[in-house]
Parts: C-alpha cells; structure tokens; sequence
C-alpha cells in the first residue's frame, strides 16, 4: 500500500525535506538524477555504445534530466542533452547542473532535434513532470509529436510529458512512454484517466524525501488477502442468502451478477424480475418484484443492473430496501432511484463515469479532471462510492484507495455487472471498504485468467465468471 499525493502536497513534501535535512534544492535534484539514472540503466538496459537522448525542459523536472545526463556520461554511456526553453530563465538548481557539462558538443541546439532523435536509440524525457497545467503547445507541441512519431524507446521522468499530474488527462498531446520513473512519492496523474495508456512501465524510486500525510493509497490487488474460509459443519445460508433485484428488459445484466455471487462462495441466489421471463441459471431462484416483498431477510441486495427504465415498482422497491436497512449495492439503472439529498448508511454504489456525472448532474469533462473531490463529497452523506474505470476509485468517508486492473478487456458490457456480483459475495461479512477492495482484486485476476486464455479483444464478461474459480485454486 503506496499514499498517493496532489501535486500540491509534493511542493510541501520536497520543501520541508529541505528544510529538516538542511539539504539545499540542488542536492534534492540530484538525489533525484542520481536515482534516475539507476533505474534508467537497470530497466532499459542500454549498450554503452548506444546514443541515448535526454531532452529537458529548464524547470526543475528539466534539471533532473540534466543530471540523469551527467550520470550516464560519467558511467561511458554515448548521451547527448538537448535543452527546449530559455536556459536564462531557469531555476539556479538547473544552471548549477548545467554549467558542469564540460564537452558543448554533447548540447544538442533545439533546431537539430529532429536529427538527434532519429539517431537515438533511447530517450529520457523530461521536459514537464509535475510542472503541466495547461495545454501542451508551440515547440513543446512538436517535440512531443517527434518523439511518438520516432517510435524509440522512452524513459519518462516522474510522468510522461503532457500528463497532468493531478489528473492523468492527456493535455492536447502526451509522450507515449516504456518506462516511467516516479520521483519520491507517486502523484494522481500516474493513475487516472489516460494514465495507463502513456505510463508504460512504472517504478516508484526513493530519493529520501520526509514521509508526508496523504488519505489516498494505492493498493496492489496481489497484496489482497482474498482467502475463505468453508467449515464442515455448515449450510448454503451459512455463506450468504443475496438478492438481485433486476429488469426483465435486459435480464442477463442482473443473471451475470447473481451467477458471480454464486460463484463467489454465497449459499444462495435469488432474482427479481419486474415480469416472469425465462429462468437463466439453473442454480438460482427467480421471483416477480411485489410490493409487500420482505427484503430484510437477505444479507445482501444488489439493485440496478439491467434496469434501463423508471418503473413504479423499481422505486417502491429501492424505497423497501432503504427501509429495511439491508446491505445494499446500488448499480446501473438503480443509481437513477438515488435521492443525493439524504444520508445514507450500509450502502455503496458503483457507478463508471457516466453514471456518476449523470448522478452529480454535471458534465464529465469536470468530473473526470478532480473525481476524488466529487467522491468526497458525496461520502459527506454517508455514501461509498466505488467508480469503475480505468484505476478502480474506492471512497469512503475518510480514506481513498486506487486499484488498477491495466486489463482493457474489461471494457465490455457486463464486466461491472459481474463486479457488483462478487463484492456482494464479500459483503456478507466484511464492512463496505473490504468488500469493494477485495471484490475489486478478485475481478481483476479472474479477468486476467480470462484475458490469458481469450486475449483482450475475444473476452467476454461471462468469461471473467468462468475464471473466478481460478482466483481460488490459482490452476
């Protein structure tokens, strides 16, 4: 478990290590390129001979690539440095480090770039880090778009250039990394939105930066304990008797949760339908909603998945269960029944961007740019909110924790029904936090035991169900 940081509370991190460790910014940065040019080497694993191409900025995350430069050509390597921006107007960290290049024909002049990068066979990147918040533009703009075009290998520092560091969103244009090296403590950009796509390979590398607060973690879903435990002596209502409460217009939304519950480790599964239709799974019981269903007699309720529209019953329904106070998982068309107005306790909901901008009635571009802030305030109400997407959001009223999957065949439908489905198997007897991180974890390896077998592009959301067993046996 990683704390996760705004870029804010970096500046405040790296200013007060300073300052406790009587250590000037100069020594910071190269403690930085120092590391850097460690993990560079280990990583990539360039031949001496190989021309390597660091390109900077005249920021600070500029003045860390001059000493990743200054390292490899100390160690032999064949390194040349081409600098983008007035070197005047850089920090004093950067002109202290870049005074001490002895040989001037290891400068490349900007307007040779082009050549340069067509020569390389590896390039550093570090032209933005955390220093972007606004459009990539100008010459900037066409360095970027010469990297990506070049196809050569790239070593990104800290974030891909282009990456907002609090957001993960592409800013006009972003460098399509291999590798990513991130300075001290990992930023928000290197897990949302677009993060994924341009990050590469990822490594967090320790400079010795002072330990700071965060309330945002990222958690490797491997670290997870997901055992359970069945005893002999025991029953099918020993593990679980859930409810999925459905539409009969897309009833193989609610079947797919139900059927990952069951095979999740619940006793039983019950669905209900708005209207009798064909019965799916042999193992389930299926019924027709009424309006004096008993529901407190169920552990656990998932409501929503395959409900696409307002029906009367569907909102007496959610009215019965906010009554009977059940363990409640609000999905797909049941975020449509929420009432934002009124506190809520013993229920998460687990909207994707959409369905959560829908919610918050805002546009998804505002949404998308700060989700955590959006989340924490609904968690003033009491929700819990897990928000699927690219990295899994887990908020609840303190705490946020990030999950990545980096599996892009779950882009397609059914995935998040199937999710709904396994973390109500945990809910049965974990608190809200531990049934969405360890339901989280368990449908990312079932999905990537089904990605192994069908690849990215064939697997199916019923494929991700077929493998949870695997999560289990691990054969």
């Amino acid at each position: 478990m990683e704390k996760v940081f705004y870029v804010e509370d970096i500046r405040k991190i790296e200013e007060l290590t300073c300052e406790q460790k009587q250590i000037s910014q100069s020594e910071l940065m190269y403690q930085a390129g120092y590391v850097l040019a460690k993990d560079f080497l280990s990583r990539v694993m360039p031949i001496v001979k190989e021309e390597i191409l660091v390109v900077a900025s005249n920021g600070n995350n500029g003045g860390d690539a001059v000493v990743v430069f200054l390292e490899l050509k100390k160690n032999g390597y064949n390194v040349k440095l081409c600098v983008i921006g007035d070197i005047e107007k850089a920090s004093d960290s950067f002109k202290f480090y870049y005074e001490k290049i002895e040989n001037v024909k290891d400068i490349i002049p900007f307007e040779n770039v082009d050549k340069a990068i067509r020569k390389s066979k590896f390039i550093v990147d570090g032209i933005f880090g955390i220093g972007l918040n606004k459009d990539v533009s100008g010459d900037y703009k066409y360095l970027i778009k010469l990297i990506n075009q070049s196809k050569k290998c790239v070593y990104s520092i800290d974030l891909p250039s282009g990456i907002h560091p609090d957001s993960g969103e592409v800013m006009g244009i972003a460098v399509n990394a291999k590798f990513t090296g991130v300075i001290g403590n990992y930023k928000l950009g290197n897990f949302l939105n677009d993060a994924l796509d341009y990050h590469g390979e990822i490594k967090l590398l320790d400079i010795g930066l002072l330990e700071g607060y965060s309330d945002i973690y990222y958690l490797d879903f491997l670290d997870v304990d997901l055992s359970k435990k069945r005893i002999f002596n025991s029953h099918k209502y020993t593990y679980g008797n859930n409810a999925f409460i459905g539409s009969s217009f897309m009833p193989g939304a609610i079947n797919l949760s139900a059927i990952s519950a069951l095979k999740s480790g619940i006793g039983l599964a019950e669905v209900y339908y708005d209207e009798d239709i064909t019965r799916y799974n042999i193992e389930t019981i299926y019924k027709k909603l009424a309006e004096n269903t008993d529901f407190s007699k169920y552990d656990v309720v998932v409501f929503g998945p395959g409900i696409a529209e307002v029906k009367p019953i569907f909102k007496k329904t959610y009215d019965k269960l906010l009554e009977a106070k059940v363990k409640l998982v609000v999905d797909a068309g049941g975020l449509k029944y929420l009432d934002l107005s009124k506190n809520h306790k013993n229920l998460l909901i687990t909207p994707h961007l959409g369905e959560f901008s829908e919610l918050l009635k805002l546009e998804k571009s505002i949404v998308r740019h700060n989700p955590i802030f959006y989340l924490r305030e609904l968690a003033k109400k009491g929700f819990v909110t897990l928000l699927k997407g690219p990295t899994t959001i887990i908020q609840e009223q303190r705490y946020t924790y990030l999950l990545q999957s980096k599996n892009p065949g779950l882009a397609t439908a059914g995935t998040g029904d199937v999710l709904a489905g396994i973390i109500s198997s945990y809910f049965v007897d974990e608190t809200i936090v531990n049934a969405c991180v360890k339901g989280t974890a368990t449908h990312i390896i079932a999905a990537d035991y089904a990605r192994n077998k069908r690849g990215e592009v064939s697997m199916i959301a019923s494929d991700v169900v077929d493998n949870l067993y695997k999560v289990w046996t691990r054969k």
